[in-house]
């Protein structure tokens, strides 16, 4: 029992390192930068039961909320987390737990990358209120320069997550 807790807790601080690591590497294309943090996400929640791809995406969070500069273009601290595109951020456990809830109930590769679908989904609405909120702007011109450009990079991090995920547990060792 307590080598089965190691292994879990184990597994969301490597998921959160992972996540650490890959988020802050990001390309500034308008007021949304494309950002290996949404593939970090995805991979979580592709490796991890719902419940421990929240807690793994909300550390990541808490992590750069605590000023570790984790978030895209090695940002950090509240002016990060709750700015402009924080909706963007705060929407990442919501998208681990929706892919993790997907990949716990098909192994399909088509309805995981559906499940992507549905994560970038929740990505989007929640990110792109915000911003609207934030900015004050309307609903077409927030979603031209905050959605459009990265649903096809999304779907493609997502299908690398699902790959990297299923390499992975093909390989991992049992102890």
């Amino acid at each position: 029992m307590r080598n089965d807790a190691v292994s879990r807790l184990t597994r969301m601080a490597l998921c959160t390192a992972v996540l650490c690591t890959v988020a802050p590497l990001s390309l500034p294309i308008g007021p949304v930068s494309l950002t290996l943090g949404v593939f970090g996400v995805l991979l979580c929640g592709a490796l991890l039961p719902p419940d421990q791809a929240l807690l793994a995406t909300t550390a990541y969070l808490l992590l750069g909320l605590a000023g570790l500069p984790v978030f895209a273009g090695f940002g950090a601290g509240p002016g990060a987390l709750f700015g402009v595109t924080g909706g963007y951020l705060l929407a990442y456990p919501l998208m681990a737990a929706v892919l993790s809830g997907v990949c716990a109930v098909t192994r399909r590769p088509a309805a995981r990358l559906a499940g992507v679908a549905l994560a970038n989904l929740c990505c989007y609405t929640l990110g792109t209120g915000w911003f609207m909120w934030m900015t004050g702007q309307a609903l077409l011109p927030a979603l031209t320069a905050c959605v459009l450009p990265f649903v096809l990079p999304d779907l493609f991090k997502g299908w690398c997550a699902l790959a990297l995920a299923a390499a992975l547990e093909r390989r991992r060792v049992r102890l």
